[in-house]
């Protein structure tokens, strides 16, 4: 990569598993990294003259507008597990809100395989027992979320991974495979590491700009 496409990045959700790796990833690649989160003695451990550690609670909309300022592009890796919660939606909505006031254009935002029109990828098991049972209540809020950056004015991209687990990124993996794809044809599983290397190259390819990925191996 070019310094024509290094940028100011804002990272929501920074120190989870996922938006450890996209911090990590962008630093290596030459980006200006603002991570977001609420405890940055959690991210100590990355040391970089790059990155900035701010803090704040995504619930927070002024906290959220003053990290949003001045950014390029913004990536969204919430995540608060199965319980019942909105934080995803109301979270998002800050950002959203914040970059539609500031003429931040650029948001590239994790959802999850199962939500909208990607059900149908899910096996039968998965689509009503995992999904119906144990995880209602996350892909509820998924669901809220992504009409939230639908209805936005942004140049978003919703990218939806199915489970994740720790793992490098390997740079070899299935994207944009259509919604009739069954999980024979794709792996249940994807890694941390390849969902941030693809969250990150949205920042230079249009190719899913208003579109909702699906990213598995």
């Amino acid at each position: 990569m070019g310094k024509e496409d290094e940028m100011k990045i804002l990272v929501f959700g920074a120190s989870g598993g996922t938006g450890r790796e996209l911090v990590t990833q962008a630093l290596e690649q030459g980006h200006v990294v603002t991570a977001f989160l609420r405890d940055p003695v959690k991210m100590n451990d990355i040391q970089h003259a790059n990155l900035s550690l701010v803090s704040g609670d995504v619930l927070d909309p002024v906290a959220v507008a003053n990290a949003v300022q001045g950014q390029e592009a913004v990536l969204i890796t919430i995540g608060a597990g199965p319980k019942r919660t909105t934080i995803r939606e109301e979270g998002t909505r800050n950002v959203v809100n914040a970059m539609q006031d500031t003429g931040v254009k650029r948001l590239v935002c994790m959802s999850s395989l199962g939500v909208g029109d990607s059900r149908s990828n899910l096996p039968f098991f998965t689509k009503y027992v995992v999904v119906g049972i144990f995880l209602r209540h996350a892909f509820a809020d998924h669901e809220n979320q992504e009409i939230v950056v639908m209805n936005s004015t942004l140049d978003w991209t919703l990218v939806r991974p199915p489970h994740l687990k720790d793992g490098p990124h390997t740079g070899t993996y299935q994207h944009g495979f259509p919604v009739t794809t069954s999980y024979k044809e794709i792996e249940g599983w994807v890694s941390r590491g390849d969902v941030a290397d693809f969250m990150l190259k949205q920042l230079t390819d249009d190719t899913y700009v208003h579109d909702t990925p699906g990213v598995s191996y």
